[in-house]
Order: structure tokens, then C-alpha cells, then sequence
């Protein structure tokens, strides 16, 4: 089902999809033929540029909750045909811009080029003739029916089918004795974690917070490595002011919070049991072993033997269970000749070796400088054409971006993922491969701009390469890999270190209940979630990276923490009102 023929009648269609077509080349002629101040052409420019592309990119986007409901509908059409035109000008301008190629001329026969594809082509999923559209949000069958399978082919093409569970959880009940049930259970004690408990306990929300405070941060990140983000964009959200990164900076007497001073690990996880110990000192210590359905919500497990049952529960669990290492690597990583970055504290523990580091990003291009930095013998293999470091932060106010604060969680220079950022709950409305293509391209693989002093010319970098092959045997691992023409080339190393990042699978998410896990609806192997961050197993809420395929890139950032918390906070409130 596309969104042109919800709105016009069939014999209009045609002709608009032919309209939107030519639109773009339309606004070309008239930036070659008209004068650069007349009206006429900056009218013509201005509305190809904001509206076009996204009318054309509609007809591949799914139908909203309001179809059929007249002009609501419209409206929000109109408003996704912006959002996604908006988003396709900076798709388009980022290229240009960053290889100092930019021009209107450029930019006009690029997007031109795009709203003719997407304005001719055959709409994939169309909706069969005489089917109804669904309510998007599945509400569980009356009590006495068997569920019958569902997908969510509204929001999520691909989704496979999940039979609904048996006896799925209710929503949340009149709570029973305060020893052994609570309103909600918030799981986890990183930064979303956090966040999330301070603004439930501001909403009046009994809770109990589980889990030790920044452990993945201490347990998985290696010692020496300082924070990508800038630290105007590493402060924890909290409902109130007071305790922010230069609010612990402060108080601890320690240097101000400037863009051009990067935070330490060390420093950043200090300020992570500070925020806990002022705003969540009720956290405790111990971990969520299992969480399985139970009558009128979730019965958790913990490592003390102790059990409870909980009316709602949120998973802040972070990253580390979704650590990716690419197929080819997997055999080496069973001879223990390959790991992923986030199993080492220490590298220390190579030195003298010879280490391949898979990746592009700020995690390998700093695994790579500590790698060397301890006497290692490192080489960086990675798929890009180059390595990139973003640039410093401007000085002065001149050379700032239009928009507020920080461009984006990795400070400026970055407009596309600063507009990405900006719009999470828009986001949640694109078509799910393209949200999936958003997460996995932006921001590009990039390195922090304090670091490249510190690597650029200090070890072997590989670029171009694809691994095709990883051999392991006699204690070493020969890698097989094509450069950028495609020519074969050995390489042999002691270990190999993937680099390669996160991808959410809620099949690795051991801490739920196995039942539980495939009840689940989900997407590319993340779940599928409410505006309210609020699972297909109501009462079930995931935030933090967990949440960035629905969300966006700004999920994968410690910054997202005040989007997340208050969005979730107000889901579980607007439920105890029900």
C-alpha cells in the first residue's frame, strides 16, 4: 500500500507520479536559464527542494496509525514529504560538501536524479486489492482465544512472523505486597539506566534499579581511551540541573568541561557512580540472572536466589550483548586467535605481538594507538578507501552551525547526524530499511580529531580491504583478503581484533526468558517498539542501543539518555493512569 493512492483518486496518479518525475529537471532549467535573485527561481528551487523528493519517497513508506482518516492523514503525509525531502537534500549535500565539490547545479541533478527513480518505480509490498489496512498496534486476543500468527507489515517490511505467546503479559496491575512485587523494574545501571530510574523516581513510579553502576563501561572498554563524544554531549539526563558533567567536574575540583578537552574513561566512570550515588543510591548491587513472563507481568530472577515479580520491566542492558564479529572470524574466535574489543580491559597483555585490528572507526583507530602505545605490533585492516578524523572543534562562535549546542553527539562538522539526531521520534516513522541503512551509515566510520597525532603515521594501515578468508593454525592467523582492485593478499598475525561494533539480535539477550525472547516482534533482529520505547510484550520497555534501530543514531550516544528517559517515563505513566 503506498501513500499516492490513499489520497487521490486513480486516474490522478499517474499524472502526479509523472509530475514528480520531471519536477527536479523542472528546477534545473530553471536554475541554468533564470537570473541567481529572481523569485520565480528561488519559488521553483524552494519547492522541488522541500517537498518533492519526499512526496516521491512517501509512496515507499508504510501507512500510518490515521489512514483512511482524512485530512489528519494528509497533514501527516505532508509532514513526512518534508522530514524525508529534508533528509535527502543532506544526503545529498554531505558528498559534495566534505569534497569540497559543492554546488546548487550538483545538488539539484542529484536529488532530481533520486525523485525520478523513486516517483516511476513499482512500489514494493503493495497492498492486495479489497484488503483492509490493521491496527497498527495488535492488541492482545480476548481471554479464551488462541492468538494467531502476526507480523508488523505496516511498520516493519522483512519482519518475520512470531506467534504471539500463549498467556502474554497483562498490562500493569494494582500492585500486591511491596516485599515481593513493584511497579517497575528497571534493569541495568550504565548511563541509559540511570537516566531512566531518576526520571521514573521524579514521576512518583515505585521502582528497584538492578545491576552494577557503569559496569560494561568498566569491564569492556579498554584503559587508556577517552570519550569520542564532546563532553558538552556526555551528561547523563536528569529531570533536574545539578548534575551534569561539568557539575561533577566542579565538584570534584578537576578541569572545566570545554569541547577541546576529551573525558577520560577513567574520569567519565567517576562521574558515572557520582550521578548514581546523588540521584540513585537505591541501586542495587546484584544482576537480573532471568526474566520470564508470570500472571500480571514478568517474574525476575536474581543472582542472590531472591525473586520478585514486577508489573513492568525496562532493559538497559547496553552493548556489550550485541558485540558483532564478522562470520569469517568465527572459527578463530573459537581457537581464541580473534575476540571482539569489548572483551579486553588491558592490551597490554600483546605486547610484542602482532595484531590485526578490523575497523575504521574510533574503536579501531584507538584500539590500534594503545595497541602500538604498549608495544604491540598492530595493523589496521579496514574496508574504507581511507581513515578519517573529524575536525576540531571551531573556536569562537564565527564558524558554528545554525543549530544550538553541539551539531551532534560527536560535536560539529557532522549536519547529518546532528539532523538525524534531532528527530528520533520521526525517525521511528521511516521505513524500516531505510532506518536500518540511517544506523548503519551515520555517522561514517570516523576517528576523534584529538587522536590523530597519536596514530596517523604509527603503524601499518590497510585500507580497501575486504576479508575473504581467516585461517587458523600453529598459533598464528593467516588473513585473506582483497584490495580496492581486487587483488589477493596474505597477511599473518598473532591475534585479530574486531573492531567492528555493535548489531542488536535480541536472540543473544540471555537474561530473557527463552519464551519470552520469541514472542517478541522484531526487525533485523531488533525489537519492534511504541513511541513509548514499549515492546510488542506490553510492560517489556528496552532503551539504549537496543532502541536505535527504531529511533535512530542518537540512541548509540549518551546523550540520547534524555529522549529515551522521557519518553519512556511518560509511556509508563500514561499506562498507570489507564
Amino acid at each position: 500500500m503506498t501513500t499516492l493512492p490513499m489520497i487521490l483518486p486513480p486516474r490522478w496518479r499517474w499524472p502526479l507520479r509523472v509530475a514528480l518525475a520531471l519536477s527536479g529537471w523542472l528546477a534545473l532549467a530553471a536554475t541554468l536559464a533564470l537570473p541567481d535573485a529572481g523569485v520565480l527561481r528561488m519559488l521553483v528551487v524552494c519547492t522541488f527542494l522541500l517537498l518533492c523528493p519526499g512526496a516521491a519517497a512517501t509512496r515507499w513508506a508504510r501507512p500510518t496509525p490515521w489512514h483512511g482518516k482524512g485530512w489528519p492523514f494528509v497533514v501527516e503525509t505532508a509532514f513526512l514529504a518534508l522530514l524525508f525531502s529534508l533528509c535527502l537534500a543532506v544526503l545529498a549535500v554531505e558528498p559534495f560538501y566534505l569534497s569540497e565539490t559543492f554546488t546548487t547545479t550538483r545538488v539539484i541533478i542529484t536529488l532530481a536524479a533520486l525523485t525520478s527513480l523513486l516517483a516511476l518505480l513499482p512500489t514494493p509490498g503493495g497492498r492486495r486489492p479489497g484488503a483492509r489496512p490493521t491496527d497498527p498496534d495488535n492488541a492482545p486476543p480476548a481471554s479464551g482465544t488462541r492468538p494467531a500468527p502476526t507480523t508488523d507489515t505496516r511498520d516493519e517490511p522483512g519482519t518475520r512472523a512470531r506467534t504471539a505467546p500463549r498467556t502474554p503479559p497483562a498490562r500493569p496491575r494494582s500492585p500486591g505486597p511491596p516485599s515481593d512485587r513493584v511497579t517497575i523494574a528497571v534493569v541495568g545501571a550504565g548511563p541509559y539506566g540511570l537516566a531512566t530510574a531518576c526520571h521514573l523516581q521524579a514521576a512518583r513510579v515505585p521502582l528497584r534499579v538492578f545491576g552494577q553502576t557503569m559496569e560494561s563501561w568498566r569491564a569492556h572498554m579498554p584503559e587508556g581511551m577517552f570519550l569520542q563524544t564532546v563532553p558538552a554531549a556526555s551528561a547523563i539526563a536528569t529531570p533536574r540541573p545539578g548534575h551534569a558533567l561539568t557539575d561533577f567536574r566542579a565538584a570534584r575540583g578537576l578541569a572545566g568541561a570545554d569541547d577541546h578537552r576529551p573525558v577520560p574513561l577513567a574520569e567519565y566512570i567517576d562521574y558515572g557512580r557520582w550521578f548514581q550515588e546523588h540521584l540513585v543510591p537505591e541501586l542495587e548491587p546484584c544482576r537480573v540472572r532471568r526474566i520470564s513472563p508470570a500472571e500480571g507481568g514478568f517474574r525476575l530472577l536474581l543472582d542472590t536466589g531472591e525473586e520478585l515479580l514486577a508489573a513492568s520491566v525496562v532493559l538497559a542492558t547496553g552493548a556489550v550483548p550485541y558485540a558483532f564479529v564478522p562470520r569469517a572470524l568465527r572459527a578463530c574466535v573459537e581457537e581464541g586467535l580473534a575476540s571482539h574489543t569489548s572483551r579486553h580491559r588491558d592490551l597490554r597483555r600483546f605486547a610484542g605481538e602482532r595484531v590485526a585490528v578490523f575497523g575504521a572507526g574510533q574503536s579501531a583507530l584507538e584500539c590500534a594507538t594503545l595497541l602500538h602505545e604498549a608495544r604491540a605490533r598492530p595493523t589496521l585492516v579496514a574496508r574504507t578507501s581511507a581513515v578519517v578524523f573529524d575536525p576540531p572543534p571551531p573556536n569562537g562562535t564565527g564558524d558554528r552551525l545554525l543549530l544550538p549546542g553541539p551539531a551532534s553527539p560527536l560535536g560539529r562538522g557532522r549536519p547529518l547526524l546532528g539532523t538525524v539526531s534531532r528527530g528520533g521520534a520521526a525517525y521511528r516513522r521511516l521505513p524500516a530499511p531505510l532506518r536500518m541503512e540511517l544506523l548503519r551509515a551515520v555517522p561514517r566510520p570516523s576517528g576523534a580529531w584529538w587522536l590523530k597525532e597519536r596514530a596517523a603515521g604509527r603503524f601499518p594501515v590497510l585500507c580497501g580491504r575486504t576479508l575473504v578468508a581467516a585461517e587458523p593454525g600453529y598459533g598464528v592467523v593467516r588473513l585473506r583478503l582483497l584490495d580496492e582492485h581486487g587483488w589477493p593478499e596474505d597477511v599473518v598475525v598473532d591475534h585479530v581484533l574486531a573492531a567492528t561494533g555493535y548489531r542488536v539480535d535480541i536472540r543473544r539477550l540471555d537474561v530473557l526468558d527463552p519464551g519470552l525472547r520469541q514472542s517478541l516482534r522484531v526487525f533485523a533482529g531488533a525489537p519492534v517498539l511504541t513511541a513509548g520505547f514499549e515492546s510488542s510484550t506490553p510492560g517489556l520497555y528496552f532503551t539504549g542501543l537496543a532502541a536505535a534501530p527504531s529511533f535512530g543514531p542518537l540512541l548509540r550516544f549518551v546523550t540520547g539518555t534524555g529522549f529515551a528517559a522521557r519518553r519512556l517515563t511518560a509511556a509508563v505513566t500514561a499506562g498507570k493512569r489507564r
